[in-house]
C-alpha cells in the first residue's frame, strides 16, 4: 500500500467522522433539554422571614410539643424522648443528632432545601418537625401571603404554590411501617393526627381572619 493511498484513506475516514459529528450535533440540538429539578425553599420557623413572625402563639405552643422537641430528643442523656429511644432499642446515652435515619424525621426539610448535616449556615431554624413539615416549604407561597395586607389571600393560590393544611398523608411519611423505615410504628393511629392538631393549634384563637372559604372544616367544633 502506497503512502499516497494510505493518506487518502485517512482523509476519507476523517471526513466521514467529521460529517457524523456534525449530524449528531445538529440532532442533539433538537432533543429536549433534561428538566432541572427545582429545589423548594424552606424558610424555617425561627427566622425573621419564617413562620414565627406572624404565628408566634402557634410557634410558642409548638415548642412544647414532641414535634418541637424532636431534635432535642436525639441528644445524649435527654429525658425528652428517652422512652421512645428505649422502645426502638436505642441507647438513651448515645447522641443521634447526626444519624441520617433519625434526622430525616426529626428535622424540617431534610436535604430538600431545609436541614442539612455539616452546613455552616444556621440550622436551628430547621430543628424539629416544624411548621413546614406539615404546611409545605414556604419559599413559594409565603410571598403570596405577604402580598395581601389584610391576610385575605385566596386559599387556592397558596395551595397551588405548595401550601398544605396538615394532611394525614404527611404524618404517615414518618409514622408508618414501610420497608425502608428503620423505626416502624405499627400502632400509629389516626387519633394521633387529631391530638397533634389539638396540641399545636386548636386551642389558639384565630385573631387575624375568620375561616376562608373552603377551610371552614379546620374551625369546626
Amino acid at each position: 500500500m502506497t503512502i499516497r493511498k494510505t493518506m487518502a484513506q485517512l482523509l476519507v475516514a476523517g471526513g466521514m467522522a467529521a460529517i457524523f459529528a456534525a449530524v449528531w450535533t445538529g440532532y442533539s440540538l433538537l432533543l429536549p433539554l433534561p428538566a432541572e429539578t427545582a429545589q423548594v425553599k424552606f424558610l424555617g420557623h425561627r427566622a425573621k422571614k419564617g413562620c414565627a413572625k406572624c404565628h408566634e402563639p402557634q410557634y410558642d405552643s409548638w415548642k412544647k410539643t414532641k414535634h418541637g422537641k424532636s431534635m432535642e430528643s436525639l441528644e445524649a442523656g435527654q429525658r425528652t424522648g428517652a422512652k421512645a429511644k428505649a422502645s426502638f432499642e436505642l441507647d438513651p446515652k448515645k447522641d443521634y443528632t447526626k444519624d441520617k435515619d433519625c434526622l430525616k424525621c426529626h428535622t424540617t426539610g431534610w436535604e430538600a432545601g431545609g436541614y442539612v448535616v455539616g452546613k455552616k449556615r444556621p440550622m436551628a431554624k430547621y430543628y424539629g418537625v416544624g411548621c413546614e413539615s406539615c404546611h409545605g416549604a414556604g419559599g413559594d407561597y409565603q410571598p403570596i401571603k405577604d402580598s395581601y395586607e389584610n391576610d385575605d389571600f385566596p386559599r387556592e393560590d397558596v395551595i397551588a404554590a405548595g401550601m398544605k393544611y396538615g394532611e394525614l398523608e404527611d404524618c404517615q411519611k414518618c409514622h408508618n411501617t414501610d420497608d425502608d423505615n428503620p423505626f416502624p410504628e405499627p400502632d400509629f393511629e389516626v387519633d394521633a393526627y387529631d391530638d397533634g392538631l389539638l396540641e399545636s393549634h386548636d386551642h389558639i384563637e384565630q385573631e387575624k381572619h375568620p375561616p376562608r372559604e373552603g377551610s371552614e372544616w379546620l374551625y369546626e367544633e
